[in-house]
């Protein structure tokens, strides 16, 4: 249990091939807007599947760093705090940041490959040098101007929620007023590669939890939150969209691409105990929802375990934009306060047939109205890396909540 102070959201921002703002990005999402294509950023003849979900129109020029993951995460960073820059002003040592990838900018350690191949004295003074994970949040930190604590982490695909764990107990400590969690990754070649020799990626579209799937699809984006303490939000007058009411994780290194149901159980148990409310009043859950069989089926089990009368909706925003690894946990936490605002349920797209294994309520194919009051964020990696976010909807008339 963190101490006594309420955690909100403040700001939200996102890249995604469906959407490089919040709005329309969600706006997309709802109407089940599926934006996986035939991948064009290397060859893939070689390979079992070509699809993938890329940005094909994303503007590099208003970007003043190098590197598709940075460049990313500060498109997403800049939108998150619009309207929030009295933050920094008023003393960016009390404003942090922390941000998750799963292989972060490994299109330039392929340049280097390439260039090296081609001789020692074609390799570019920076090329090797832009690799290096740990410059993703600190490219950020130094282009706004945040001298608050700064972090990358490496927990691929549930990065996101881990960096915003991280976030809470830096706020509940006091050492930071407010600080920037998410997630980016570039789409690359050396990503592609390895998820297809393991036999992961669908031949066409990801359909998560649908029977007859066949797997995921690699994809590209970033998304941030501005994560900050209530009374500095009041102080403020800042806008908020929802508050982080619970979270749990657990690294339960059962194998390295299996999944622990158990692993999960536990992190998904420890959120609900943190937040100190039953497991029935979560309205809504933001699947993992990666569209392989055995992900979709352990998601599936440890609902069931949870829930053993009725599991509430859920939906996969993976079967629209693909898998967008360190990026993913992050983009779904901003699709769950947007439904949590608007009240209405993205739906799980190319959703064919249920799946007996699965037997969940995935809102196939179609956007659902819905009271969402409490939702749950999910999330999972290779290794046994399970995080979970309970958010709850704003409401000003609320009693204090401690995380």
């Amino acid at each position: 249990m963190y101490n006594q102070k309420r955690i909100v959201i403040t700001g939200m921002g996102v890249v995604t091939s469906i959407g490089q703002n919040v709005q329309t990005f969600f706006d997309n999402a709802i109407k089940g807007t599926v934006s996986i294509s035939d991948v064009t950023a290397f060859d893939v003849s070689q390979m079992r599947s070509c699809r993938g979900g890329e940005i094909h129109d994303f503007d590099v020029s208003e970007q003043d760093v190098t590197g598709r993951a940075k460049q990313f995460a500060l498109a997403a960073a800049r939108e998150c705090l619009v309207g929030n820059q009295a933050l920094l002003q008023h003393d960016p040592f009390r404003v942090g940041i922390a941000l998750g990838f799963t292989l972060g900018e490994t299109t330039a350690l392929e340049g280097f490959c390439d260039h090296f191949k081609a001789g020692e004295q074609a390799l570019a003074q920076a090329s090797f040098s832009d690799y290096a994970p740990k410059l993703i949040a600190q490219t950020v930190a130094r282009e706004l101007s945040i001298y608050g604590p700064n972090y990358t982490i490496g927990q691929a695909c549930s990065a996101g929620n881990f960096c915003t764990g991280l976030a809470l107990d830096a706020l509940c400590s006091g050492e930071v007023d407010a600080m920037l969690v998410g997630g980016t990754d570039a789409f690359s070649r050396y990503c592609y590669a390895g998820f297809s020799r393991l036999g992961a990626i669908a031949g066409d579209t990801p359909r998560p939890f649908s029977a007859h799937r066949q797997g995921m699809v690699p994809a590209e984006g970033a998304g941030i939150l501005l994560v900050e303490t209530l009374a500095s939000a009041q102080r403020r007058g800042a806008t908020i969209f929802a508050e982080i009411v619970g979270y749990g994780e657990s690294s339960d290194a059962h194998h390295i691409t299996q999944p622990s149901i158990d692993g999960i159980e536990q992190a998904m148990r420890m959120a609900l105990d943190s937040a100190g409310i039953e497991a029935e009043l979560i309205d809504y859950i933001s699947a993992h929802g990666t569209g392989t069989l055995t992900s979709d089926r352990a998601e599936s089990m440890v609902l069931q375990r949870i829930y053993p009368d009725k599991i509430p909706p859920l939906s996969s925003v993976k079967s629209m934009i693909g898998h967008t690894m360190g990026a993913a946990a992050s983009i779904e936490c901003v699709a769950t306060i947007q439904a949590m605002q608007q009240q209405i349920i993205p739906p799980t797209m190319s959703f064919l047939e249920a799946d007996p294994e699965c037997p969940v309520d995935c809102v196939p194919n179609q956007a659902r109205p819905a009271e969402i009051r409490y939702a749950m964020k999910t999330a999972s990696a290779f290794g046994g890396q399970n995080s979970v976010i309970i958010f709850r909807q704003w409401n000003h008339q609320e009693t204090a909540h401690a995380v």
